[in-house]
């Protein structure tokens, strides 16, 4: 090994792109007698503050690299200077920057420790190294070791002084596996030069001699064969790789599987990718949306500008503008601009992150979701800050992230610590109002923070969605140059390039090779009439298409591109879709029950309380009211669920289908085809009628149980379970209507009437007898139902769901009637016996009934009620944290499972809540004189006398802790807080 390697790592590290320029000049003009210096100036700092550490831990470092320089000195190395100030600058540094850390200072003084006693005296062995250059090897091992050790604390302790007190305790524990790993390598160095350096020591070499080289002759033996010894070398050479190999591997191994772990912790939505994917698919055009690079130089700037003059931008449109396609390619484009393609436009280390919002979807329409896909995307793209969101996991207390300011705390960190960053937000109007408040709030809130504390520029946000007048009057969104409105005719280039790209489709084959063999002027024709149709609604024109092409002739197809023949607005293009869905069907064989089903699937998906997996439709299709029974094998449909269904859905990974678009649901329910008053009744009569399948009873026999669970029976309970209620609740409320139809009271009334006796007759014993108080007086929707022939029924079902929902939050847990609640359990219980894989009916398999995910949390508020889990310990680590005591006093999506403790519970309900809060106490103030509350929360309407309360509270929202405690590190959302706790360091100091 030659020695100029020492020369290369030092070379190495003094260009590695972490090491600040003030820091390489400071390394370079350091030197052993600096260190000295700095440590006198420590100790007497800290004889007088009567902190008095432990510094002695450092001497043997210190001594053992002494030794080093000395021999590098002794043969004459000529590159000793600039090889030791790589050991002596970053002593300097670390101590000097973590002296005033008690917690940091001991950390690095008892890392020194731990790797001084490992270092031989290397000076005493001076003869091994003169007279047997192969050993000089072991030096450039020490050395790198060293090296090593100095470049994982300077990454840590480099960063700015609030980060890295925010991160120490974490990754200093994390790193305790490097640590042990260089102190054994030190060891084993020692070991080596010990064991062949012994006959040469010399325990009398002094530091503080000449440094002239030694003579040779004096020290070896002439008779000793030093072949076998330099073989040796070679041999601890090899080792030594492999030992670093293998350790690395480990390493490897054992962050991979903490992030594994953590982002299983996260339980971000798994169709944020596939999202993604769908996205790009419809940018079927190269240069789709690049007019935004070129017309609006806020979009560039944002993109491009090292200091851009805004570092949060809103861009919004009208409905179908195809914004969601353009969130995707900015998305794709900042992802290109930071590599060598792009010729690094971007910095290299630059990071992009994205969420799309989907009303319809209950994983993407909250402002926890959002932070969840962001930290995923986050936790997954940089490992550094990883030991921190271990530690926020195994605090989490569950195997689940479902506190919002946990999620925050750790998104903070990665906004500090990612030197640019990038985060791209499409469609936040499909949130409700309060999650938007609080996800525009938390990411605006820190962009201003880092471009006031950090560097303007450091963490951008862009938000993409229609106009939200409610949040820009507020002040929430940006503001000014940065609020851009995307004009009509900003993608009417995109959407001909689409039509003309989308044209040949209208020529594949189909019953003949030229499919429907269109002259250029008929291709001409339907290019015109979409383009001009579509205005700037990129979804009407991919509508239009995809009406056309369902049409069953030539002769139709120009029939409907006549002007008066093609639909003018959305309502009318989704009327028309639907319409030649049914066209297309009718013509199968069988075709009205291919109709009928098409109707039925297209009605539970707009209907349904929650997104219906495609399993949950299969059951509802397989199950037969009349006889009472499920019977997948022969019912459940072979198909895809696009030929049903054609271009109104899009089908995900995972079991998910969702609607095309956000507008598609308001539009589809109020056509000619779906009667939502109808659907809603059907849905309420199925839960009904399913819930009374023989397998709810009491006393089921095991064995049928199991042989029921293997033909799909409970495939559909978590959904019925967990939803009669509501559906009973929107029957109520939404669909009297409905009745007053003689036809529709013979269809759907007597099934549901029935449904409901049935019901009553089932459960009977278990719904509640006496009255509510509140319904003393019927109320006004339900009184509305009289004279119809099941209305005394319901008033009894309504009485008992009231009461339910009324009681405490562990009772709205549950399904609501206890034979059904015990019935669940023991249905999943045979259930968990099985695998997905395992056989369900010949070739069918338990996933295909089931899904994936067997293992459920039994509380209905809870979305792992129906999501569930593959393992059962991590169900069993998820249900226990639903045993904290105090839950949220309303149904809230920042706090789904409750607090460990009143005070945390009060807490929120204070800052997310306060209307929920306790009012002033009955004591009135003796003070004559009060100040009016001019300063008002924008989130919660919460009011100050002061503005510097308001900002604190503010804080408290996002969990902004900004002040850090000089000694220990801990964080505050206010100064005086932290004031308060620095005096306790103050006390026990003296």
């Amino acid at each position: 090994m030659d020695m100029d390697e020492l020369l290369m790592l030092a070379e190495k590290f003094e260009t590695w792109d972490r090491l600040k320029p003030q820091d390489k000049d400071f390394f370079e003009s350091s030197s052993y007698e600096d260190v000295q210096q700095d440590i006198n100036v420590i100790q007497s700092h800290q004889e007088i503050t009567k902190t008095m550490m432990n510094m002695k831990r450092i001497h043997p470092f210190l001594t053992g690299m002494a030794h080093l320089e000395k021999v590098l000195t002794t043969i004459r190395f000529q590159h000793t200077a600039k090889v030791m100030a790589y050991v002596w600058g970053p002593v300097r540094f670390l101590l000097k920057t973590t002296n005033a850390t008690e917690r940091a200072f001991d950390n690095v003084l008892d890392v020194y420790e731990q790797l001084g006693y490992k270092i031989p005296p290397l000076y005493e062995y001076m003869r091994l190294f003169t007279g047997v250059p192969e050993s000089e090897g072991c030096l450039v091992y020490i050395y790198q070791d060293v090296l090593m050790f100095h470049r994982l604390a300077y990454k840590l302790f480099s960063l700015r002084a609030k980060l890295w007190q925010r991160l120490s305790r974490a990754t200093w524990k994390a790193l305790s596996h490097t640590f042990k790993h260089l102190a054994d390598s030190l060891e084993s160095h020692g070991r080596f030069i010990r064991t062949h350096g012994s006959s040469l020591r010399n325990t009398q070499a002094d530091l503080d001699q000449s440094d002239e080289p030694m003579c040779i002759e004096s020290g070896l033996d002439a008779t000793q064969d030093w072949g076998d010894a330099k073989m040796e070398f070679y041999r601890y050479r090899n080792d030594m790789n492999g030992r670093r190999d293998k350790f690395e591997e480990e390493e490897r191994k054992r962050k991979e599987g903490q992030k594994i772990s953590v982002m299983t912790w996260i339980s971000a939505s798994k169709k944020t990718q596939s999202l993604h994917k769908k996205f790009q698919d419809m940018r079927i055009c190269r240069d789709t949306g690049r007019w935004l690079f070129r017309r609006y130089s806020e979009v560039t700037d944002w993109m491009k500008e090292d200091q851009p003059p805004e570092s949060a931008i809103w861009l919004h449109g009208s409905k179908g503008f195809g914004k969601t396609v353009l969130a995707s390619l900015l998305t794709d484009e900042l992802k290109e601009l930071c590599t060598e393609k792009k010729k690094y436009a971007i910095p290299q280390e630059s990071k992009t992150y994205y969420f799309y919002c989907q009303e319809e979807d209950p994983e993407h329409r909250t402002y926890l979701d959002i932070l969840k896909g962001i930290l995923h995307q986050m936790v997954d793209a940089d490992e550094d800050l990883l030991p921190l969101c271990v530690e926020g996991a195994a605090s989490g207390g569950g195997t689940n992230l479902a506190n919002a300011e946990t999620a925050q705390n750790l998104i903070e960190a990665f906004f500090e610590y990612n030197s640019r960053q990038y985060i791209i937000i499409d469609g936040l109007d499909e949130c409700e109002l309060s999650e938007m408040r609080q996800a525009a709030a938390f990411f605006m809130g820190h962009v201003t923070k880092c471009d006031n504390e950090i560097k303007q520029g450091q963490l951008r946000v862009l938000f993409m969605s229609q106009p939200m007048p409610e949040l820009a009057r507020d002040n929430f969104m940006p503001q000014d140059d940065a609020c851009v409105e995307l004009k009509s005719t900003d993608n009417a280039d995109d959407i001909r390039a689409y039509v003309k790209k989308r044209i040949p489709d209208f020529s594949e084959p189909r019953a003949t090779s030229s499919g429907f063999n269109l002259s250029e002027g008929d291709r001409e024709q339907i290019e015109s009439i979409i383009c001009r149709r579509s205005e700037d609604m990129f979804l009407y024109a991919h509508l239009a298409i995809e009406y056309l092409l369902q049409q069953p002739t030539k002769e139709k197809l120009l029939e409907k591109i006549k002007e008066e023949m093609l639909p003018k607005q959305l309502s009318q293009i989704y009327e028309k879709l639907l319409g030649a869905v049914k066209t297309e069907l009718l013509q199968l064989a069988e075709g009205e029950t291919h109709w009928q089903m098409a109707k039925l699937l297209l009605g539970w998906l707009v209907c349904a309380k929650r997104p219906l997996k495609w399993h949950e439709m299969q059951s509802i299709l397989s199950y037969d009211p009349v006889s009472q029974r499920i019977d997948f094998d022969n019912k459940m449909l072979r198909q895809n669920v696009r030929k049903y269904l054609g271009s109104l859905v899009h089908v995900l990974d995972g079991d998910h289908i969702r609607i095309i678009h956000s507008t598609a649901r308001r539009y589809i329910v109020q056509n000619e085809h779906i009667n939502e008053q109808a659907v809603q009744c059907e849905l309420t009569t199925l839960c009904l009628r399913y819930l009374c399948l023989p397998c709810f009873s009491k006393g089921y026999d095991k064995d049928e149980r199991r042989h029921k669970a293997k033909l799909g029976w409970f495939s559909f309970q978590d959904y019925a379970c967990s939803q009669w209620h509501s559906h009973v609740g929107t029957m109520i409320t939404a669909c009297r209507g409905l009745f007053d139809n003689w036809h529709h009271l013979q269809e759907y009334g007597e099934k549901f009437g029935f449904a409901l006796q049935c019901f009553i007759n089932t459960y009977s014993a278990d719904l509640a007898r006496e009255s509510h108080p509140e319904l003393e007086q019927t109320p006004s929707e339900l009184a509305r139902f009289s004279g119809l022939s099941f209305y005394e029924n319901l008033c009894f079902l309504w009485n008992h769901i009231y009461t339910h929902q009324k009681g405490t939050y562990d009772v709205r847990n549950t399904v609501g009637i206890a034979q059904l609640d015990e019935a669940l359990l023991e249905n999943r219980i045979t259930l968990e016996n099985f695998t997905p894989s395992s056989e369900a009916w010949l070739n069918d398999t338990i996933g295909d009934y089931y899904g994936p995910n067997l293992f459920k949390c039994k509380r209905t508020l809870c979305k792992f009620f129906y999501l569930g889990y593959d393992k059962k310990k991590d169900r069993d680590t998820h249900d226990s944290r639903h045993d904290r005591p105090y839950p949220c006093p309303v149904n809230c999506n920042l706090a789904p499972i409750g607090f460990s403790s009143n005070k945390d519970k009060d807490r929120h309900v204070r800052i997310y809540h306060p209307d929920l809060s306790e009012g002033p106490s009955v004591f009135e103030a003796l003070s004559r004189r009060v100040e009016s509350s001019r300063f008002t929360c924008k989130l919660c309407g919460s009011k100050f006398t002061r503005n510097i309360n308001l900002k604190g509270h503010e804080r408290s929202h996002f969990g902004e802790r900004p002040y850090a405690c000089s000694t220990c590190g801990k964080a505050f959302a206010r100064l005086n807080d932290c004031r308060r706790h620095e005096k306790i360091h103050s006390r026990r100091g003296a």
